[in-house]
C-alpha cells in the first residue's frame, strides 16, 4: 500500500511540473529570454520576442516600456500590451514600429483554441496620421517558418476617417498558435496618431471575447488613452 501511495505521489508531482508558472503582470522585458514560459488557465505561453524602431531614431519604445497584463477570463485567455505609442509632425516623431511575437500551446486535457482576436484600445488619429496593426498567425505551427501549420493574417487599419478596432478569425480547434504582430504608427505629411493598448485573446469552443472582460484589464490603459487624446488635440 505504501509503495502504491508513493507511486501515485510521484506521478502527481511529475504532472504538476509540466505546467508553467502563472503569467505575471509586469513589463515585456521580463518575458524575453530563452526558456521563459508562463501559464494562463490551461494554456502555456512561450517564445516571446520583441523589436522596435522609430523615425527619426531614438524614439522607439523599449521592451521595458511595454506593460503586459494577462487576460485570465475563463475561455478567453490572452494578453494586453500597453505602451504610449504616439507620433505627430509637431513632436517630430514621424513613425514608431513595435513587433511582438509569442506562441501558445494547450496543456494536456485543455480546451482547444477555436478563435483568435486582435484588438486595440485608447487610439486616435488626426489628419494624415495612421495606425496599422498587422498580425501574422500560424495555426498548428511556430513562426517564422510555420512548418506544418496554416498561416494567416489579421489587420487593423485606423485613420482620421475611422476604421475597425478589433478583428477575429475562427477555425477548427487547434492546440498550438504562434502570433507576430507589427504595431506601426505614422504621422504622414501633416497628422498625428496614438494607441495605448493592443491585445490578443484565444477563445475556446467558438466563444468570443466579451468587452467587459477587457474593462478589468484596461482601466489604466483607458486613462492613458484620455491623456493621449488630449495631447493629440493640442
Amino acid at each position: 500500500m505504501k509503495t502504491l501511495t508513493l507511486a501515485v505521489l510521484v506521478v502527481l508531482a511529475s504532472v504538476t511540473t509540466v505546467f508553467a508558472d502563472v503569467c505575471p503582470s509586469t513589463t515585456l522585458d521580463k518575458y524575453l529570454g530563452s526558456g521563459f514560459s508562463c501559464g494562463i488557465n490551461d494554456k502555456t505561453f512561450f517564445e516571446f520576442n520583441y523589436a522596435s524602431s522609430s523615425n527619426p531614431g531614438g524614439y522607439s519604445i523599449p521592451a521595458a516600456g511595454v506593460s503586459v497584463t494577462p487576460i485570465t477570463t475563463q475561455g478567453n485567455p490572452g494578453f494586453l500590451f500597453s505602451a504610449p505609442w504616439s507620433v505627430s509632425n509637431n513632436s517630430g516623431i514621424l513613425a514608431q514600429d513595435s513587433l511582438i511575437g509569442y506562441t501558445v500551446t494547450v496543456n494536456d486535457g485543455g480546451a482547444p483554441i477555436t478563435d483568435l482576436t486582435l484588438a486595440m484600445v485608447g487610439f486616435d488619429a488626426i489628419g494624415t496620421g495612421e495606425i496599422t496593426i498587422d498580425e501574422t498567425y500560424c495555426l498548428g505551427g511556430i513562426l517564422p517558418t510555420c512548418s506544418g501549420g496554416t498561416e494567416g493574417t489579421l489587420v487593423l487599419n485606423y485613420t482620421s476617417k475611422g476604421g475597425p478596432s478589433s478583428v477575429s478569425v475562427s477555425f477548427p480547434g487547434v492546440t498550438e498558435i504562434s502570433v507576430a504582430k507589427d504595431i506601426l504608427l505614422t504621422s504622414g505629411t501633416d497628422g498625428q496618431a496614438a494607441v495605448s493598448g493592443v491585445y490578443n485573446q484565444f477563445s475556446e469552443g467558438g466563444t468570443t471575447p466579451e468587452p467587459a472582460s477587457i474593462v478589468l484589464f484596461g482601466t489604466g490603459v483607458l486613462g492613458m488613452a484620455g491623456v493621449l487624446r488630449r495631447k493629440l488635440r493640442l
